[in-house]
């Protein structure tokens, strides 16, 4: 240890920002274990969930034909880092990268999910998602999924979610999420809050804008998912009955993919 004024002032330094690395780590512990005791306090309908999901969210065979749209992205960015999906639930996208050859595993906090997905023979692991995603080597991952966790999350703990995808994820790489759609008043007045644990709507253009301030580009929004009936687009000539057709009988999802810059 150097005896210079100077050099104790760098020793001190080093030691400062060495306990800020420690802090901010116990932090981030702190924060799931926080999350993992509220699940557990909470426990009666995290119970209830999975028989939830197989009465709204729609049968595993349905959740995966409107999965597969999202197959080519995989096939474009899945590489040697693979693909981590987040609240797998019944694990109907890991079966279908696992089918497809993809590296790929899930973290989810419900002990149920978990215990669903390994009896598939699925990687799943049962923890704190933004936990997980800050204890990754950074740039290790090719791809992260979300479906249908967003709207779970206050603004905060969203945030807290993307900044960790960003950290995990390799230049080039993306971020993918899916939510109910609020455009469609249906979805966004009545068919969202069948599911207590939703916390608000999240407009298109908000998602969009917190990809965006947290670093991805570029940002890509889809609309997916229409309800049966819908009309096919530009087949309604009228135009209020265009606009009660995109309002009503839009699409009830959306999906946001951003992908983080090459920092060269």
């Amino acid at each position: 240890m150097s005896t210079t004024p100077e050099g104790r002032v760098d020793s001190l330094l080093d030691r400062m920002r060495a306990l800020e690395d420690a802090v901010a780590d116990l932090a981030s512990r702190l924060t799931g274990l926080e999350r993992r005791l509220v699940s557990a306090k909470d426990g009666r309908f995290a119970a209830l969930y999975p028989a939830f999901e197989d009465r709204f969210r729609g049968s595993e065979s349905d959740i995966t034909g409107k999965l597969a749209v999202y197959l080519p992205d995989v096939d474009r960015l899945a590489a040697t880092g693979g693909v981590l999906d987040i609240g797998p639930g019944r694990g109907e996208w890991l079966g279908m990268l696992r089918d497809r050859g993809v590296r790929a595993y899930g973290v989810d906090a419900n002990a149920g999910f978990v215990a669903r997905c390994r009896a598939k023979g699925l990687d799943v692991r049962q923890d704190d998602a933004v936990a997980h995603l800050r204890g990754l080597t950074p740039g290790s991952l090719d791809l992260v999924t979300a479906f249908h966790v967003i709207e779970h999350l206050d603004i905060e703990e969203l945030l807290e979610l993307v900044e960790a995808a960003h950290h995990a994820l390799r230049a080039g790489g993306a971020l993918l999420v899916e939510t109910p759609n609020p455009t469609n008043l249906v979805m966004g007045a009545c068919d969202f809050y069948n599911d207590p644990t939703h916390r608000s709507p999240l407009p298109p253009a908000l998602i969009d804008h917190l990809f965006t301030a947290i670093g991805f580009a570029p940002v890509e929004v889809r609309h997916v998912n229409p309800p049966p009936g819908a009309p096919e687009p530009g087949t309604v000539s009228d135009p209020l009955h265009a606009l009660l057709a995109q309002r009503l009988l839009g699409p009830q999802d959306y999906a946001v993919l951003g992908f983080r810059p090459d920092e060269g």
